[in-house]
């Protein structure tokens, strides 16, 4: 199943070219990430543990201009053991901008390691896998 959330454009997010600076693009991923995680009943950090990004793939594939509104589609690719892998799109206007690959893990704030991705963790990301 796929996320979609929305994120409006500032003029701020616009470099000296007049195009949607890449690191916003990054910004917007993150809100994605952050906002299935809140929908499928995820803590992000708790004192225990943080969920940590340990990869990042990000393919600019338009630009983005400034006035409008980015539909940020996030699903689950691949729930493993230790780390899940989501697929993200940010479509402007009906046109893919960007895909971006990002690899996650639940990491144990003490021991610096992966956890397992069990429990509620592994409940909450279920519906979200992708079918296939």
């Amino acid at each position: 199943m796929i996320h979609t959330t929305t994120h409006r454009l500032r003029f701020n997010d616009t470099d000296r070219l007049g195009h949607v600076n890449n690191a916003v693009f990054a910004v917007m991923l993150e809100q994605g990430r952050s906002e299935l995680a809140v929908e499928a009943g995820l803590q992000l950090r708790t004192k225990e543990a943080s969920l940590v990004i340990v990869r990042l793939e990000l393919d600019f594939v338009a630009e983005m201009n400034w006035p409008g509104d980015v539909t940020i589609e996030t699903e689950v690719a691949k729930l493993g053991t230790r780390s899940f892998t989501l697929h993200q799109r940010l479509v402007l206007d009906g046109a893919v901008c960007a895909r971006a690959v990002t690899v996650l893990v639940v990491l144990d704030r003490a021991a610096r390691r992966a956890l397992p991705i069990d429990g509620p963790w592994r409940d909450g990301l279920t519906p979200w896998l992708a079918a296939g």
